[in-house]
């Protein structure tokens, strides 16, 4: 079954992460927990779903209630990391009015390059919605899929490089042309 737009849609605007991935996404329920201490705080990193390994968590925010910043944000994901290779992280604030999805792009050779997408529930959603969407398992996918899937996957949702390249390649050439 193909996933409801607007049921995502609501997921998002009611923080309900578990029953997106689940229910929309066709990941696999996880109960997993950590806690991760970076700076004098402490982090609360729930699974809510896994998928052939990768696992999607919703970190705890500070305790003013505000989301940690980008410095913060990357320790935290490095420490995750130690004991999850391949996830994604989505932050949000005491209040629920944001969320900060985050995945890193992991190559041989290369350094990570941290890919997060901002949502706060006054917005449509419509650019987190086209790239949660490419994280879909479906029933047919289901038996054969692995974890370089899943992070292929991922890859095609939140790293925007190679799209943007594409992109302006295929400017240039046009414009040449003209």
């Amino acid at each position: 079954m193909a996933p409801d737009i607007n049921r995502t849609r609501k997921y998002l605007k009611d923080f309900d992460f578990k029953n997106l991935f689940i229910d929309e996404l066709g990941w696999d329920h996880c109960g997993n927990t950590h806690e991760v201490s970076i700076d004098s705080n402490n982090f609360n990193l729930n699974a809510v779903a896994e998928k052939r390994g990768m696992v999607a968590f919703v970190c705890s925010p500070l305790s003013n209630g505000n989301i940690p910043d980008y410095a913060v944000r990357r320790k935290i994901e490095r420490q995750i990391a130690k004991s999850v290779h391949e996830h994604i992280i989505i932050y949000n604030d005491k209040l629920k009015t944001t969320q900060i999805w985050q995945w890193v792009k992991r190559e041989a050779g290369k350094p990570t390059a941290c890919r997060e997408h901002a949502y706060h529930i006054k917005q449509p959603g419509d650019s987190l919605i086209q790239k949660i969407l490419n994280l879909v398992v479906t029933l047919d996918e289901e038996e054969s899929i692995t974890i370089v899937d899943i992070t292929g996957k991922a890859k095609t949702a939140f790293d925007v490089e190679k799209v943007t390249k594409k992109f302006y390649d295929r400017f240039k050439n046009e414009h040449d042309s003209f």
